[in-house]
């Protein structure tokens, strides 16, 4: 199956813990020819439902199609390579949900590491009775967190911002691969990829 295929909206349900909220948001249909829109195919104006999560007034993840398009790397590598995944930064498990929907999927774990509790409150209920057995959520920082001496994952992603230009983005994505770089066999991160896709550039 082609991994853009894999698309799908998030089921999670709308919520509030905390600061943090999950929410659903119209978009509606309206006067646009996407023929006219010169942004890459992924960017392009799309109607409907869509989730959102929030901390206050800042976006930190929606299921928008250009957030799935710009996450698909780790999709195709969790699924080429199976074993245990590792994300850091639960979001809306949009990555979880992808590679772990299918049965004959050959990811047989996935571990995610989230720093806030509220966040886990909102989206991990839902992701556990879905996959149950197959999500472990560990609610420590991902800059510091280390697994058991004996894990090793044949994937880590990350995915902790909610912008993908500020400056300091750069430096953290290196601090993450870096730290993690002893158990993961490959890792990617998602501002690195939203730039690559981005007719904007970083």
């Amino acid at each position: 199956m082609e991994t853009s295929s894999r698309y799908v909206r998030s089921e999670v349900p709308a919520g509030r813990s905390g600061a943090w909220q999950v929410e659903k948001v119209l978009l509606p249909d309206r006067d646009y020819d996407p023929a006219a829109d010169p942004r890459p195919d992924c960017f392009k104006y799309r109607p409907g439902l869509y989730t959102c999560l929030r901390l206050g007034p800042t976006q930190y993840m929606t299921d928008l199609y250009d957030e799935w398009w710009t996450q698909r790397r780790a999709v195709t590598e969790a699924l080429a390579r199976g074993g245990d995944v590792l994300i850091t930064g639960l979001g809306l498990g949009v990555v979880v949900e992808a590679v772990l929907r299918d049965a004959e999927s050959t990811v047989g774990r996935v571990t995610v590491v989230e720093l806030s509790p509220d966040v886990i409150a909102l989206v991990a209920p839902h992701l556990r009775s879905r996959y149950p057995g197959k999500v472990e959520i560990v609610q420590a920082d991902a800059f510091t967190w280390e697994p058991p001496w004996d894990r090793h994952f044949t994937v880590g992603w990350h995915d902790i911002w909610p912008d993908p230009h500020p400056p300091a983005v750069a430096t953290e994505t290196r601090r993450l691969r870096e730290h993690h770089a002893p158990w993961c066999a490959w890792q990617g991160t998602w501002p690195e990829e939203y730039h690559a896709a981005s007719p904007e550039g970083p």
